[in-house]
Parts: structure tokens; sequence; C-alpha cells
């Protein structure tokens, strides 16, 4: 009975050591100050670009950012230590029209806001927000990597 007993209790050890995880794998799972504090902001829109390019403003030189062809693009990004989003953004209307050039117009002024999380050097968004971000210092790109009519690239700057 006592040789069984011990078994039991080598066995429940064992067990219990390697169900236990260090320190270590557990920091790298949360976000650490430096990152929280390079993320945290208001984040400005200062790109909006699609393909193929566009002369939406019949100047003679099509552009891939609408910021070029339109004066009425706008947007922001707010990333707050509680981990939660919240955006604001003219929204951007393009219809197919012939050869591959489109009609395009700012929409409503459109919000939208949700959790987010910052996992393996990427920003990841519980909604809403569509396509990865890169963060490159104080540039946040989110790339749906869509064509007309979608969007190719938004970026963003912190200030």
């Amino acid at each position: 009975m006592k040789e069984c007993f011990r078994s039991a209790t080598c066995l429940i050890l064992t067990l219990m050591l390697c169900s236990c995880s260090s320190d270590k794998e557990n920091t790298e799972t949360q976000i650490v100050q430096e990152q929280l504090d390079a993320l945290v902001g208001t984040w400005t829109l200062v790109a909006y670009n699609v393909n193929p390019p566009q002369d939406v403003n019949k100047d003679g030189t099509a552009s891939t950012n609408l910021f070029d062809e339109l004066d009425c693009i706008s947007g922001s990004m707010v990333l707050t230590e509680k981990l939660r989003w919240s955006r604001t953004i003219v929204q951007v209307i393009a219809a197919p029209i012939t050869g591959g050039a489109f009609g395009i117009a700012c929409g409503p002024t459109t919000s939208d806001s949700g959790d987010w999380l910052f996992l393996d050097d990427q920003l990841l968004f519980e909604k809403g927000a569509e396509g990865t971000f890169e963060i490159n210092g104080t540039t946040l790109t989110q790339t749906p990597g869509e064509d007309l009519p979608g969007v190719r690239e938004l970026i963003y700057q912190k200030l």
C-alpha cells in the first residue's frame, strides 16, 4: 500500500511541476509598458491609398493617395491604456466608371470602437478594423490590400 501511495504522490508532483509555467512565458504574452506607451494615443490618418491610381480632382496627375485628390478625407484612431480603441473616419465611396477609372467621393463620417491587443508584434483589433496593422515608430499602417473599389492601405501617424 505504501508503494502505491508513493507512486501516486510522485505522479501528482510530476504533473504539477509540468503544468506550471515559468514567469518568462507569462511576460512574453503580456504587453510591456514600453510597448503600451508607444501604442497609446491619437493616430491621425495621413494617407488613404488605393489601386489603381486615380485623378479624381482632374489636375492631370493620377495618385494612389486620395489625400492628393480629395480635400474631404480625414480620420483618427485613439488607442487607450485600457486596451480599447475608437476610430472616426470619413468614408470614401468608389464606383467603377470605365477603363480603370472610378467615380470617387467622400461619404458620411463613421465611428466604430472595440478592444485591441498587441501580440507577437502585431496590433490586433476585436472588430471593425479589417486587414493587418504594422507599426513602425510613429506610423501605423492598416493594410486591407484590396484594389478599388476597396482600399489598399490606410496610414496613420501618431502626433
